[in-house]
């Protein structure tokens, strides 16, 4: 901890661990960053950078726990000491890895397994994984190319990419952008916005206030759009989908007839290609345009 006229210091603690017998491990950094990697060599190698006072530095050292298949690496808080980075390096006999850090970032790079990242404040980068699930409370969450995932925040935003299976987003103000998944989609928020391109899954697309994007191409599993106040947009390019739209008090503009019943609701409905799977679009205060 950098303090006006005290001296800081600088040290690096290198371990490995063989990895024979275990199949998750845990990390548990109360600060600084986390930075996971595959290993060459079949070990799990570490390497941890602090700060602090200098005649304190060689007495601090890294916790370290196995039991049962699980082995936990673990930073121990000292006030006058603080952890700026943690790398870790993954044999890929390991099934499953857990990170976690209350202020630090947390990034994965081509780990086949599944992973669980959880941090308060920093950002959850993860490129390559089988399952994700991961949480944060201001921090912005990405995911690339995996096989599923499970993504919660509060205020950061959230982007998936080239996801193979199903995945299930939730958050409350942070914006939420999904590009090419394969499997279903779920996604509720309050406030934010969301934007989704080419899903081929089925689509569960909720908001309060937000605004949603979506564009379709080709043929996708259908499904439901819906938000009170904001506005939604459908980009319908090539597509083969029977869609249908209502709003209470907004307006609709798509390439179909609008019908509307006095002061009722506003709807439309039309169908493209071989209208294999339904598309419905509700909203209530908000206005609806569809492209096709």
């Amino acid at each position: 901890m950098r303090t006006e006229g005290v001296d800081v210091g600088i040290r690096f603690i290198e371990g490995t661990m063989q990895a024979d017998g275990i199949r998750r491990l845990v990390l548990r950094i109360q600060e600084g960053e986390i930075h996971l990697a595959p290993s060459n060599d079949g070990a799990i190698h570490y390497a941890v950078e602090i700060e602090g006072q200098p005649e304190l530095l060689p007495a601090w050292n890294c916790m370290i726990k196995k039991l049962e298949g699980i082995t936990i690496l673990q930073t121990p808080f000292r006030g006058e000491i603080r952890v700026l980075k943690c790398e870790v390096q993954v044999p890929p006999s390991i099934s499953a890895i857990e990170a976690h850090s209350t202020v630090g970032s947390i990034d994965v790079l081509n780990f086949h397994g599944d992973i669980l990242a959880i941090s308060e404040q920093g950002e959850i980068t993860v490129n390559g994984a089988g399952h994700v699930e991961a949480s944060s409370v201001d921090g912005a969450i990405a995911v690339n190319d995996c096989e599923s995932c499970s993504l919660r925040s509060i205020e950061g935003a959230i982007i998936g990419t080239r996801i193979r299976g199903n995945a299930q987003i939730e958050t409350q103000k942070g914006m939420v952008k999904i590009n090419r998944i394969l499997g279903n989609l779920m996604v509720a928020t309050t406030e934010g916005s969301v934007t989704v391109s080419k899903p081929s899954g089925r689509l569960r697309l909720i908001t309060n206030s937000g605004d949603i994007e979506l564009e379709v191409t080709g043929t996708f599993g259908g499904g439901e759009v819906q938000t009170y106040s904001g506005d939604v947009y459908i980009q319908l390019e090539r597509a083969s989908v029977e869609f249908r739209a209502e709003t209470l008090s907004g307006k609709i503009d798509a390439p179909c007839p609008v019908m509307s019943a006095g002061m009722g609701p506003r709807r439309c409905a039309f169908q493209l290609g071989t209208g294999a799977k339904r598309l419905y679009v509700k909203n209530v205060l908000g206005d609806i345009e569809v492209n096709a």
